[in-house]
């Protein structure tokens, strides 16, 4: 955490509610992002950020700083989405309504490159599809390591468990994508599917 965040952070603590936004702002589009991954399309997203900086708002005096203001703020965030998920399936089932804007990279076999693969409109609703397949912790473990690059160290702080429940849940999410994509490998690129038979 640099000097002007902690200032900023003991300004809002303070009652300063400029420097909340402030704060905020720092990591809005990002968090947004994340958010959408979770929800699938962006209005439900943009509830669930909004629920969840009203939340930090209200706990902010519960920020110890043991982590940094974006994890904690992201962690909210996502429980706030979770929790609207939660409810919604059990009232009626959600799917998720856009598509996916590009391939994690990590689908590809190691020897792959991102960029030797060619997304076409029938690949993006499939990843869509895919993704819809994932449990709802699959698909954040997915989405904040593989599509905003966060360490597994983060991911557990986000989503309150431990290290290991992480790798357990992102190898799970990677086996389903891939099993789900592997007749969409292109040209030569390395087969997806045989990516996950030799996993």
């Amino acid at each position: 955490m640099n000097h002007h965040e902690y200032e900023l952070i003991q300004a809002a603590k303070g009652g300063d509610n400029r420097a909340f936004d402030e704060l905020v702002r720092l990591y809005d589009r990002r968090i947004l992002q994340v958010a959408h991954g979770i929800m699938g399309n962006m209005q439900d997203a943009y509830d669930a950020y909004q629920e969840g900086v009203i939340r930090a708002y209200r706990k902010l005096h519960t920020f110890r700083s043991d982590s940094s203001f974006g994890t904690w703020l992201t962690r909210i965030v996502i429980n706030q989405a979770l929790n609207m998920k939660k409810k919604w399936h059990r009232k009626h089932g959600v799917s998720l309504d856009e598509a996916t804007e590009s391939t994690p990279a990590m689908l590809l076999d190691d020897r792959s490159q991102a960029d030797e693969v060619l997304l076409s409109h029938e690949l993006s609703s499939e990843i869509r599809e895919s993704m819809n397949r994932l449990s709802d912790r699959e698909r954040s473990v997915f989405v904040l390591k593989h599509m905003h690059g966060y360490r597994l160290r983060e991911i557990a702080l986000m989503i309150d468990c431990a290290e290991g429940t992480v790798k357990n849940y992102l190898f799970r999410a990677t086996q389903k994508m891939r099993e789900s994509l592997q007749h969409h490998a292109v040209a030569d690129a390395s087969s997806v599917g045989s990516a996950a038979s030799s996993s």
